[in-house]
């Protein structure tokens, strides 16, 4: 292949994760009715997005007719989300998105709702957004193509570095943390009874101080990311990670 189509394969694949993280903040913020940074990555875009995009482009450029490539977008969106929930889960040992609530779902990480919004969104893809996007891009000149499509390369390069090493001490800090938490409370409600409370006992208000110290022990990423996510689970240490949110939640209150 060559590779001016790879640049401009590159440059649509970001194009339409940014378009995607706009759609996902905008979506997120109304239900938590407040602004959500979504997306896994640091940077405004999310790949699964950009992913779903080129597979469209990729494999379905030749179906013209909107009901075959509905349903055929539908099965591979569905395909590729699932397949993305299972790997980070492996991968991170956590499930960042769960539609176990939600009717007709498949263990939890698709639900038809769902594919059916992504089918829908890959017909405006396919015959309205992409042909305007492939005339634009078609425009910018080879050496404008390279210098472009190399300097956003590293950057998101760099980002997925740094946010896969944050992420993968992810489960050992919240070991760290569910041993200091086990060891200060007996049992769940004194512990949701100090964060809801008003403190007025010293010892008290030194548990409570020593529980925000311990949300120290995460890094920016890992705080946006949990606040990012609302149904962010660990695999390991769920019970944990519901109380750093609650703390989160008190601490911003």
């Amino acid at each position: 292949m060559h590779l001016r189509t790879l640049e401009e394969y590159f440059i649509w694949f970001l194009i339409y994760s940014i378009i995607g993280w706009i759609y996902e903040v905008i979506l997120c913020s109304y239900r938590e009715e407040h602004f959500v940074n979504r997306g896994f990555l640091n940077g405004s875009y999310c790949p699964i997005y950009g992913f779903g995009a080129l597979i469209n482009i990729v494999l379905l450029h030749d179906i013209k007719n909107p009901i075959l490539l509905f349903f055929t977008a539908g099965i591979l969106m569905s395909i590729l989300e699932y397949f993305t929930s299972w790997a980070l889960e492996k991968i991170f040992h956590a499930r960042w998105w769960d539609y176990s609530t939600y009717k007709f779902n498949l263990n939890g990480r698709i639900f038809l709702l769902g594919a059916i919004v992504f089918a829908t969104l890959s017909v405006i893809l396919m015959f309205l957004l992409h042909p305007q996007i492939e005339r634009i891009t078609l425009k910018i000149p080879d050496k404008a193509m390279h210098i472009l499509s190399g300097v956003l390369f590293a950057l998101f390069i760099a980002d997925c570095v740094y946010t896969i090493s944050s992420m993968t001490k992810f489960n050992l800090k919240l070991k760290t943390v569910t041993e200091h938490f086990n060891s200060q409370f007996k049992s769940i409600s004194e512990y949701k009874n100090i964060i809801s409370e008003k403190i007025t006992n010293l010892e008290i208000s030194e548990k409570l101080r020593s529980m925000y110290e311990q949300l120290k022990k995460f890094n920016n990423q890992e705080r946006r990311m949990i606040k990012a996510f609302p149904k962010l689970k660990s695999i390991r240490y769920n019970d944990t990670l519901q109380k750093i949110k609650d703390l989160i939640h008190s601490k911003n209150k």
